[in-house]
């Protein structure tokens, strides 16, 4: 799932910026049940492809309803 937050780059497209940028952290559920990010996803990633970016109340719910705890 993507989730809304500040990155310094994007990941896909190898792009630094000169300061944070309203992008997003992909993030992913690990065998314990950790879910973190794995990487960061720029704006124009996101605009590119479509992506649903769920903001942090949003993904606690749902890994609340999935099972496991963020650390993100």
């Amino acid at each position: 799932m993507f989730v809304e937050n500040y990155v310094p780059e994007c990941d896909l497209t190898k792009r630094v910026y000169p300061s944070v940028v309203k992008g997003a952290y992909a993030v992913a559920q690990g065998a314990t049940g950790r879910w973190c990010a794995v990487l960061y996803v720029g704006p124009e990633v996101i605009a590119e492809k479509g992506y649903t970016v769920l903001t942090r109340e949003e993904a606690y719910a749902k890994i609340e309803k999935e099972g496991g705890y963020a650390d993100f």
